[in-house]
């Protein structure tokens, strides 16, 4: 691990984040930008599809798919960004390896979005009750999601245990 925070630390991109007063507020402003595009469409999405918000059509919540993608890869961007800036600091951080397990929990949650409920959601009727594989999608979702958001403000005030 030492020898990946060296590296890390001898990066131009670690001496650009920490050397110029202004990355790391911006950094941190998009990255709240980027979480609010991706849990406020997620929000939605998983809401309905555990069934809440019946009038919406459920295949119609597919069209805020693109704004969830768009706030990820911001966050990805940034989380990246801040990585690369205290490198000592995130990879021994209990929060922060709480909150990369979510993430990697929430993206197999997704593949399975992606090849069980994707094909099949058009089929499915606006007022009808969501397929439990719905619901469960949805509402894992939401778990780790927010997961993601308290451990990663968690991040802070927590140390190595």
């Amino acid at each position: 691990m030492e020898g990946t925070v060296a590296w890390i630390t001898a990066t131009p991109v670690n001496t650009w984040v920490l050397d110029n007063e202004w990355v790391w507020p911006t950094l941190e402003t998009l990255h709240f930008f980027g979480l609010c595009l991706l849990l406020g469409s997620l929000l939605i999405i998983d809401m309905r599809m555990i069934g809440w918000f019946k009038r919406i059509d459920i295949s119609a919540t597919n069209a805020l798919l693109p704004l969830v993608f768009i706030g990820f890869f911001i966050n990805l961007i940034t989380g990246v960004l801040f990585f690369f800036g205290d490198p000592a600091r995130y990879i021994i951080n209990i929060a922060f390896q709480l909150k990369m397990l979510l993430v990697i929990l929430s993206g197999l949650n997704a593949l399975l979005y992606y090849w069980k409920i994707y094909p099949v959601i058009a089929y499915w009727g606006a007022l009808e009750q969501t397929p439990l594989i719905g619901k469960f999608s949805g509402s894992i979702s939401l778990l780790f999601w927010f997961g993601v958001l308290i451990f990663g403000r968690m991040i802070p005030y927590m140390g190595t245990g």
